[in-house]
């Protein structure tokens, strides 16, 4: 006799994948931006070029610590865009578990890295645009340190459970600068038709902001309680709610791409 809860079980489970694939291709997306768009000019010598975008603070002539952090910022989110999304290959997991490893450890130090450098871009180099986004900017880097260090102590008690938690949560945390972008599209998208315009100091873009990093969060958490869950009712609801979350990430995405980032290169 088959288990009642069986069903809901695996309808969670395909919308998880469903959600990470276009949470994947919106990451390739972005990480294909930023190589394309810093790397000729950084090749080239031509620094000046990367304003071609809009940044809080670019590139400033004599500012080589600032220039430098920005730089390395831009690409080490990019790296890790990519490396931590093979994380969650099963088969590299359990085929080349050192390769896993060796992954892991490249990805939460440069998690770390990116992480302390956007502090100082953030609060020294001074790029903002209000105090409220500051703060959520700041709060999303400080957990990003708390579970990149959670997620490197568990797997060296071999907790690899908590492991696996703890470095999910980094991973969507480290991606909450995707998650801003991908956010504040869709919400162009759905508002704008309707007046409602989101500008950067407007309550849209700050309400943005925050759930960039706390939405994917309560996303996965809800996704573990309902896993446990005996209820097949929970897991229809987390199903559905996870389901919807594919096809807004899918839509911010594109809307990203094709607004946002193709215009640049």
């Amino acid at each position: 006799m088959s288990h009642p809860a069986r069903p809901a079980h695996l309808a969670l489970a395909r919308a998880a994948r469903l959600w990470f694939l276009t949470f994947l291709l919106a990451q390739l997306a972005f990480a294909f931006f930023i190589i394309a768009f810093f790397t000729p000019s950084f090749l080239s010598g031509d620094y000046a070029a990367w304003n071609a975008k809009p940044h809080l603070v670019g590139y400033v002539p004599g500012d080589t610590v600032g220039n430098a952090q920005l730089l390395v910022h831009v690409y080490l989110g990019a790296l890790v865009t990519l490396l931590g999304s093979l994380q969650f290959v099963a088969a590299i997991r359990r085929r080349y578990p050192v390769v896993h490893r060796w992954i892991g450890r490249v990805f939460l130090g440069a998690s770390l890295i990116a992480t302390l450098g956007g502090f100082y871009l953030t609060w020294v180099r001074g790029a903002q645009i209000n105090a409220a986004s500051t703060l959520s900017i700041s709060l999303n880097g400080v957990l990003i340190l708390v579970f990149a260090v959670l997620a490197f102590r568990s797997a060296w008690r071999r907790d690899f459970v908590a492991h696996r938690r703890h470095a999910t949560r980094a991973f969507l945390l480290v991606n909450g600068v995707l998650f801003l972008r991908v956010g504040i599209m869709l919400a162009g998208v759905l508002l704008t038709p309707l007046g409602i315009r989101v500008d950067y100091d407007g309550g849209v873009f700050i309400a943005v902001s925050f759930l960039s990093w706390l939405a994917p969060l309560a996303l996965y958490e809800a996704y573990l309680w309902a896993e446990r869950s005996t209820w097949p009712a929970v897991r229809h609801v987390a199903t559905t709610v996870i389901g919807l979350a594919a096809v807004a990430t899918l839509a911010g995405a594109v809307a990203a791409a094709m607004f946002m980032w193709w215009p640049r290169l």
